[in-house]
């Protein structure tokens, strides 16, 4: 079982909230499993995210993933996590060095070949990150 974790941020209103995204690529049937309020967009991350990892090149894991999103009881809206989703997946599978993202924040839609996109919402993300000491 490997265990890792990615920071980005969450809108709510005007306002930047931190949300710790947690996978976690264990024993168990093949398959994403996304927990933590989620919406469509985030739902769909799943698709976003696989294809591109394995459009960039990089090896997709055939174990069970688990990425969580806390705080749980805060609804998490649109694409801006895909980086951070991405991202604590490979730190997970030791693709990524998992001690380069302790105090970083991951904001960006992927584009199914691997490109980032714009979000919205980046100010009040860069804000909230700065105030809580992250870069």
């Amino acid at each position: 079982m490997s265990l890792a974790s990615a920071w980005s941020v969450a809108l709510l209103g005007v306002d930047g909230v931190l949300v710790e995204i947690e996978a976690d690529i264990g024993a168990g049937l093949p398959g994403l499993q996304l927990v933590g309020l989620p919406d469509a967009a985030l739902s769909e991350a799943r698709d976003r995210i696989r294809a591109a990892v394995l459009n960039s090149g990089e090896s997709w894991p055939s174990r069970r993933m688990t990425l969580a999103l806390s705080p749980a009881t805060l609804p998490k809206v649109g694409s801006g996590y895909d980086v951070a989703l991405a991202v604590a997946l490979l730190a997970a599978d030791r693709t990524v060095a998992a001690d380069r993202l302790r105090g970083t924040v991951l904001i960006g839609e992927l584009a199914l070949d691997g490109r980032l996109r714009p979000v919205r919402g980046v100010l009040p993300a860069v804000l909230a990150a700065r105030r809580a000491g992250m870069r």
